[in-house]
């Protein structure tokens, strides 16, 4: 068997093991993009009067939607500082820090590797897994999303909802990444959920606090969730895709190179 059918058959034994959880998850969030879906016609029409008598503070932070929201626009932040990036994100971080550390405190991991593979294929396999549950999760949330926008009658591009849950990838498989990284170092799942989690948690509130306060606004350049742009409105962020997609990579290597040098405590 060649080493890159031995890393297939592991993903795929990680894609049956969470079938069921991952379809959860993707009918949860799904739902959720459908809710935000069918409230658009009601809620446009509340925050287009709240536009018009906003206190004078808030021009500035109502601007960009130039008097009206459209639904790309409303979905659009939801895809960027609302509950799926966090979720999903938070979903690869779990992934991540069991793969190693998790079945090593579950005394399962010596049992994986008496298998003949090599470490590089455990690390490869757990990426691939992530990447391609993650991939599973998007496509469900998008049939879902775009199904409602059908039956609200609302003018949906599948498109543009596309490019944005595209854009959603790279940035949670970064943090999918980061703790596989830590699972490989410090032996403990809870360590290596916790360091990602925070901060992936710091990174999304300060985008979110820069959304509505000035002073917090030069910050934000350190939120991957700022580059994320805002694609359904057509500004795909290829340079920052690109660069997440480079950042895991780099942290996947980190991870083998970490899992490498370290024994496996049984």
């Amino acid at each position: 068997m060649s080493g890159g059918s031995e890393v297939w058959v592991l993903v795929a034994h990680e894609l049956r093991r969470r079938w069921r959880s991952l379809l959860i998850w993707g009918v949860a969030l799904g739902a959720l993009g459908a809710l935000y879906v069918a409230l658009y016609p009601t809620m446009s029409r509340y925050i287009e009067d709240y536009m018009e008598n906003a206190p004078g503070g808030m021009e500035q932070y109502f601007e960009e939607f130039g008097g009206s929201m459209t639904v790309e626009q409303w979905l659009g932040s939801e895809f960027r500082v609302g509950i799926a990036p966090i979720a999903l994100s938070f979903l690869l971080i779990i992934m991540g820090a069991r793969a190693i550390a998790g079945n090593e405190e579950r005394k399962t991991l010596d049992l994986l590797l008496s298998n003949p593979l090599r470490r590089s294929q455990v690390v490869a396999g757990s990426l691939g897994a992530m990447a391609l549950s993650l991939a599973g999760i998007l496509v469900i949330i998008w049939i879902l999303t775009c199904i409602a926008a059908l039956a609200a009658r609302v003018d949906l591009g599948p498109g543009s909802l596309a490019a944005a849950l595209v854009a959603l990838w790279p940035l949670c498989l970064v943090f999918g990444a980061l703790a596989l990284l830590m699972s490989a170092w410090v032996r403990r799942a809870a360590i290596a959920i916790a360091v990602p989690g925070v901060i992936m948690v710091v990174m999304y509130v300060v985008e979110s606090l820069a959304e509505a306060i000035e002073a917090v606004r030069p910050y934000r350049l350190i939120s991957l969730f700022h580059h994320l742009g805002r694609p359904m409105e057509g500004d795909f962020p290829w340079t920052a895709v690109l660069l997440m997609l480079a950042g895991t990579c780099v942290l996947g290597a980190a991870a083998l190179a970490a899992f490498a040098r370290r024994d496996v405590y049984t």
